[in-house]
């Protein structure tokens, strides 16, 4: 609801009380999901520009030229609170208005991605969430016949009360075929396509940008209704209506519904509308102006349509038998207008309505950082044991249960299966592009500048790993309260570090989104989710490099870490099992180093030197080493025992997370021009050991057999999910 602040200062600029119509339009649009309020006076941290930016944010989705006339689209949304509420259909609208994002500027989508948080899966009701989150996405995804290339899916307590969905499109044009969102010339028609308006989803907006109550049921009515059958005719419009040019300009109806894309649209282009709901397809009676007009029903978009073409675009929507009307055009006066039953509903001047609100006071503070003491540091009694114990645990385990239910290769066009580092997908003219995303809340949590930045890095060493070097950043910040001066500190301080990142590796973030309260009030308490800014990087081969991945492949060949390991145990997943919790100051972001190292990486995929290669992230070197054999037919034998660096003791030298690191696979043949390169760009390199033929893990000191760690590491999730 509109604050007093805000009430009396739209009062003020009207010289008059807001009509009802015009209080749940300035309520929708001046929410912290719609206008940005709390973080977009932080945006300017980020580095937007560069080379391949074609379009930065601002816009459904971000364009990256990737060249030869070849466009990359890529947009990044939450659907957080209803998925919390009502998980399979919260989730199946999220995957939806991402597609719409995409669509909207005129891009094929090409490939999706998922991020998910939730809580112990010990618990029922957190089981309950990942089954259905999981099942809208997965129906959704599949049945509008775009591919499920990657993502990602962890676990905490602290989203328990408050789980997260977020999610990833990427689509493909020409730039010739680019739509924009904007309402440029007046008398142009106003043309709503797609399915009918009914009551779901009304102030979807104005629910996602407070903290649960203890009451979820009142909020169901705000949770939207996916059709993915109805959004794949939309797609099949829309691809006939771009080719054939007949759009001047084209928005979704996603949050804040019809308000939000008119009323952005004007914005965008310097003008007003009229808006006559008696002309919107409506699938339910007796719906009145204040409902319609900032319903959020899925599967919708509007048109802007010169009235020359506008035979022409009905011709093509009643071929498709698409429920349609024209319900409004563009104005010269700058005003919102509502019209029902010839009589105005609302009247709003179009910059008060979409950036005029009042700038909400917020408030930082200190934040309390831990120190650098391992005083809690404890040896496993044995290491075997504690290693299949992580192997179990659910930020490590096999991810399989999650993405089996993923169609992968649908449009034929992806590369790698889920489960590697990255997701891979074959563009037009052969360009391959490499996406992952990360964030590990854990860290952020600690420290959400550092944490922030280095959970960027992590993202990026996926990328690298494989042999793609990154291009280009997308993003999804979620937070708690921003009205409580903690949590608002937490954003604006994990907004520095992944600004700072941006600049370092000089790679632009072109469009993202911020979703904050997401905080639950459990029993009079508040409960906030971790800091959790979900990065996702894209990548692109270069010519003749393929994706190169994790399993070991070879026996004989020598496997590598490159990087120094340091004592880097606070923030851990060693620490979170040993002791139930982190604290501490989490591993240090070292940009120089990461980018040295990144730098040789790149050049020894370029020369295909390596047969296999790992990033080192969560888990440590111990985890990362294990991932390279849960799905290969070698084993290895390795001394984990030396390793150079400021890590003294095995347990730090298999579970330390210092970022910059890679384990390598070198056949013997290769090894001199490995060790040349390293050694010319002053990069340590330990050999650690080999790949060998026996279905064995030995560490040295300890081993663990294959079979053993495949059976704890797949029941890790599907053990809560029987």
């Amino acid at each position: 609801m509109l604050t007093k602040q805000e009430l009396e200062h739209a009062t003020k600029v009207l010289g008059r009380e807001p009509t009802e119509t015009e209080l749940n339009m300035l309520d929708v649009l001046w929410s912290e999901h719609c206008s940005y309020k709390s973080s977009q006076r932080w945006f300017h941290l980020f580095k937007t520009e560069g080379e391949r930016v074609f379009l930065g944010p601002g816009e459904g989705a971000g364009l990256v030229d990737i060249g030869d006339d070849v466009l990359v689209g890529v947009a990044m949304e939450s659907h957080n609170h209803p998925s919390q509420i009502d998980p399979y259909n919260g989730a199946a609208t999220g995957v939806g208005g991402i597609i719409r994002d995409v669509i909207s500027q005129g891009c094929r989508p090409v490939g999706l991605m998922n991020c998910l948080r939730f809580g112990p899966l010990s618990k029922p009701h957190n089981a309950y969430l990942l089954e259905n989150s999981v099942h809208g996405i997965s129906q959704y995804g599949n049945s509008v016949g775009i591919p499920m290339i990657g993502g990602e899916v962890q676990f905490d307590s602290s989203y328990d009360d408050n789980c997260l969905i977020n999610v990833v499109c990427i689509g493909t044009l020409t730039p010739d075929k680019i739509v924009r969102s904007t309402a440029k010339t007046p008398g142009h028609l106003l043309i709503m396509f797609g399915s009918t308006t009914g009551r779901d989803g009304i102030a979807g907006v104005s629910f996602a940008s407070e903290s649960f109550s203890d009451e979820e049921d009142e909020n169901r009515g705000a949770v939207q209704i996916g059709d993915p059958l109805a959004k794949k005719v939309v797609l099949d419009v829309l691809e006939e209506l771009i080719e054939k040019e007949l759009l001047a300009g084209l928005q979704d109806l996603g949050g804040g519904g019809l308000t939000s894309a008119a009323g952005e649209m004007a914005s965008k282009g310097g003008t007003g509308v009229l808006i006559e709901v008696d002309n919107v397809p409506l699938r339910e009676k007796g719906m009145i102006a204040q409902e319609i007009i900032i319903s959020e029903s899925q599967e919708r978009m509007l048109a802007i349509v010169d009235p020359a073409n506008k035979e022409a675009v009905f011709e093509i929507l009643e071929k498709h038998d698409t429920p349609y009307g024209a319900i409004g055009k563009v104005t010269d006066d700058a005003f919102y207008t509502v019209m029902e039953n010839g009589e105005i509903r609302a009247r709003l001047p179009i910059n008060l309505l979409v950036e005029g609100f009042p700038v909400p006071e917020r408030i930082e503070e200190q934040l309390q950082m831990g120190s650098g003491s391992h005083a809690w540091l404890q040896e496993p009694e044995d290491h075997a044991e504690f290693l299949l114990r992580m192997l179990e645990s659910l930020n490590i385990c096999d991810r399989s249960w999650v993405y089996s239910q993923y169609d992968q290769h649908v449009q034929a066009n992806t590369i790698v299966d889920i489960g590697e580092n990255s997701g891979v997908i074959e563009f037009p003219k052969g360009k391959m592009l490499a996406f992952s995303s990360d964030c590990n809340s854990y860290w952020c949590l600690l420290d959400p500048r550092s944490g922030a930045a280095n959970s960027a890095a992590e993202s990026l060493r996926n990328l690298v790993a494989m042999g793609a070097r990154p291009i280009f950043i997308a993003d999804c910040l979620n937070f708690g309260n921003p009205e409580r001066p903690e949590s608002y500190s937490q954003f604006v301080e994990a907004v520095r570090g992944l600004g700072q990142f941006s600049h370092d590796f000089d790679i632009p973030v072109v469009g993202g989104n911020v979703s904050l309260y997401n905080e639950a009030v459990v029993e009079g308490e508040h409960k906030r989710i971790n800091p959790t800014p979900q990065i996702m990087i894209g990548g692109i081969f270069e010519q003749g490099i393929a994706p190169v991945r994790r399993n070991l492949t070879t026996p004989l060949a020598n496997i590598f870490l490159v990087g120094t390991t340091h004592r880097e145990l606070n923030g851990s997943e060693f620490q979170r099992l040993t002791i139930d919790k982190v604290k501490g100051i989490p591993p240090i972001y070292q940009p120089q180093v990461e980018a040295k190292v990144m730098g040789a990486m790149l050049e020894a995929h370029k020369r295909r030197i390596m047969r296999s290669c790992n990033n080192i992230g969560r888990g440590g070197l111990a985890i990362a080493l294990m991932k390279m054999i849960m799905n290969s037919e070698v084993g290895f034998t390795i001394n984990a025992d030396e390793i150079p660096g400021t890590s003294k003791t095995l347990t730090e030298n298999l579970y330390s997370e210092t970022s910059a690191r890679y384990l390598a696979e070198v056949t013997e043949s290769n090894q001199p021009e490995f060790h040349e390169l390293m050694e010319e760009n002053n990069i340590p390199i330990t050999e650690l050991g080999l790949v060998v033929t026996d279905k064995v893990a030995n560490f040295g000191s300890f081993s663990i057999s294959i079979g053993k760690a495949r059976e704890v590491y797949r029941k890790g999730i599907a053990k809560f999910m029987e």
